[in-house]
């Protein structure tokens, strides 16, 4: 297990060595693993690569982000020309459904809303709009509208995770009530965690996931 001071000077050194990030106004702290970070990134893409980096290093057991996106000038526009931009990028992106999304921009900040099938078009839309210019965050409220009613969702997940591995199969315990999944167990890193996660909301039927899963 590492000590905190030496899990911090690993994070600093990854972010360091990560090219989308300027490291310098970024201060990280650790205390029992958990690491908050603080200070400012010029765009919320590069806050996704900060978050990306820190879910790398070994030893992270959760993430505080207090990190604040703070535009360069000739990134800060106005809220209806960010407006008609991310609309259009919405429009053009192939896993973005063309109906059931709304979009409103509140000084930089985008917030999604309305109901799609499946959670991979709820996490496309973020995806689409995170590395515009001008943005400062993305706020996801779109809802799910499970379409399995065969009663397999808790059968369907444990395949699909133990068709990643036999150890996560039986690392992950699957508590499904009707479209609600409760995830609980250990993993070795924050990949096999996220690719835990993203097993289960692919899962036709899914709507909600509480993600009790503890990162060694």
């Amino acid at each position: 297990m590492k000590s905190d001071q030496q899990l911090a000077l690993d994070i600093k050194a990854e972010l360091k060595w990560d090219s989308a990030v300027q490291a310098d106004p970024i201060s990280v702290l650790v205390h029992g693993g958990i690491v908050t970070l603080s200070g400012r990134v010029s765009s919320l893409a590069e806050l996704w690569h900060v978050q990306c980096a820190v879910h790398r290093v070994y030893g992270v057991q959760s993430l505080d982000n207090q990190l604040v996106v703070s535009l360069p000038h000739q990134h800060v526009y106005q809220d209806v020309d960010l407006t008609r931009v991310a609309e259009a990028v919405l429009q053009w992106s192939s896993h973005v459904p063309p109906h059931g999304i709304e979009l409103t921009v509140s000084m930089g900040w985008i917030h999604l809303t309305g109901e799609v099938a499946f959670d991979y078009q709820r996490r496309a839309a973020t995806e689409a709009l995170r590395s515009l210019a001008g943005v400062r965050g993305v706020t996801n409220q779109i809802r799910l509208t499970p379409r399995n009613l065969a009663g397999t969702v808790k059968k369907d997940i444990e395949t699909a995770l133990a068709r990643q591995s036999r150890k996560m199969e039986t690392a992950i315990v699957v508590e499904v009530i009707e479209s609600d999944v409760v995830l609980t167990g250990t993993v070795n890193s924050w990949s096999e965690h996220d690719k835990a996660l993203v097993s289960v909301w692919s899962t036709p039927g899914v709507s909600h996931v509480t993600d009790h899963i503890y990162v060694l």
